[in-house]
């Protein structure tokens, strides 16, 4: 009986950590509306190109604000559409938030035509 309980106590601590896990590991969609920083057009190990852009963002901590370089990365089908941005062009997207090595950054999904 005594086993039984422990290994219930057991599981349930462990589905309470993994939903906590997942929950804070899914990703946020949202709309990037902003300006190009600069914008780099490479090829992965496979030889895919994909596009990387830089995005000046306005942050905030303790009460700082300061602005901060992010990255925004085009892969796949939005590559074609992501070529044709350069340096100062306006940016408007559907993006996934994700947190890379402690820093946020964009993939995006969509680009949203003006």
């Amino acid at each position: 009986m005594k086993k039984s309980l422990n290994f219930a106590v057991i599981m349930l601590i462990s589905f309470i950590a993994l939903a906590v896990f997942v929950q804070n590991s899914v990703a946020a969609d949202l709309v990037l509306d902003t300006t190009i920083k600069s914008a780099t057009v490479s090829n992965d190990k496979n030889g895919n190109e994909y596009v990387r852009f830089i995005i000046v963002e306005d942050k905030e901590l303790h009460g700082i604000a300061y602005k901060a370089d992010t990255v925004v990365m085009a892969f796949g089908s939005t590559v074609a559409t992501a070529k044709t941005y350069s340096d100062g062009d306006k940016l408007k997207a559907i993006a996934s938030s994700n947190e890379y090595k402690g820093r946020m950054n964009y993939n995006i999904l969509a680009f949203i035509a003006e």
